[in-house]
């Protein structure tokens, strides 16, 4: 191993760990105070969870019910009925945009802030 090699190594380290830093910090910085958990089956809204509000909630998927709990503002599946128990094994999710996906079941759990947007236009575009 030569001097340009272990250049290389130092900065492939020092870019990822930035680039995680980065990242973490966005995912921080995108969640606010107010957040909702939505809860959908195959793409259809069927249940808005508030965050701040500690509850076990149980929902129906295609292979059974689904037990979400929510704790200190964050929430998990801890029980379905799926092959695999994919859901119940990712574990605490409590920051926006990690979804909790359970495939099987045909239910995703999306985090996503309720503060207000910004003043100005809003527009759709078809």
């Amino acid at each position: 191993m030569n001097r340009y090699d272990k250049f290389l190594i130092i900065f492939i380290l020092i870019s990822s760990v930035v680039l995680y830093g980065t990242m973490e910090w966005f995912v921080r910085a995108s969640t606010s105070e107010k957040v909702v958990a939505i809860v959908t089956y195959r793409e259809e809204e069927i249940l808005r969870i508030d965050m701040s509000i500690d509850d076990t909630y149980v929902v129906q998927g295609t292979l059974g019910e689904v037990f979400i709990e929510v704790k200190d503002r964050a929430l998990r599946v801890e029980k379905e009925t799926s092959p695999y128990n994919l859901c119940s094994i990712q574990g605490w999710v409590e920051f926006a945009n990690v979804p909790i996906v359970c495939l099987p079941n045909h239910i995703v759990i999306m985090i996503q802030n309720t503060k207000s947007q910004p003043e100005g236009e809003d527009s759709v575009i078809q």
